[in-house]
């Protein structure tokens, strides 16, 4: 799947599982699932090209910042609510964590580490360290990445480091499958966004 499908999904996913009854909510939802949905795809450089790789790498970075000023200038407050209920030892350790774990798996074959349970656990594990909260999104994202992927032809080997994987060859990474799937995602993620405001405009009027 391209990336912006893998992060339409993860986001529809994210919305669709969590549920958030508040725009700050929502933002958090979206922003963290959509980077657990495109993270894994930064070990494509290793089986295709490295020009794959960087737009992944830029995608999420964009999505971060998106994110960030979303939160910042929204005046949401999930940064401020970090900063005030972890430590800066635990920040940065968090971060180096997953720093770590992503430059290790941008160097492993297609599909393998970085599509793995393995790489999900040592992820989350970073991500708690930051603010546990986060990772349920993150979780989320990421898996619906996971599932998307073992429809396609090339095995996911979601046990890594155990040999094999799990493949439905339903049908290839690009094409009428990938459009399907692009387009769902963005159905759900609308249809989300409709009952967000229809919750927050009721409330007003209650």
């Amino acid at each position: 799947m391209l990336g912006k499908t893998h992060m339409m999904v993860g986001i529809a996913a994210t919305l669709a599982i969590t549920h958030p009854d508040t725009l700050s909510g929502f933002v958090t939802a979206a922003g963290i699932g959509a980077i657990g949905a495109l993270i894994s795809d930064i070990d494509v450089g290793t089986s295709s090209s490295h020009r794959d790789a960087n737009r992944v790498i830029f995608l999420t970075i964009a999505v971060t910042v998106i994110f960030l000023a979303v939160d910042y200038f929204g005046k949401f407050g999930l940064v401020q609510t970090i900063l005030q209920n972890s430590s800066i030892v635990r920040i940065l350790l968090g971060v180096a964590l997953f720093l770590v774990v992503c430059a290790f798996g941008k160097e492993t074959p297609h599909r393998s580490f970085m599509h793995s349970f393995t790489a999900l656990a040592a992820l989350d594990a970073a991500l708690c360290l930051i603010y546990p909260s986060i990772a349920v999104y993150f979780t989320i994202g990421f898996l619906s990445h996971l599932a998307t992927d073992i429809f396609n032809k090339k095995k996911v080997r979601l046990l890594y480091p155990m040999k094999g994987g799990v493949c439905l060859n339903l049908f290839h990474a690009y094409g009428t499958a990938n459009t399907v799937f692009f387009i769902a995602g963005c159905a759900v993620t609308a249809l989300e966004t409709i009952l967000l405001l229809v919750r927050i405009a009721g409330n007003f009027t209650a």
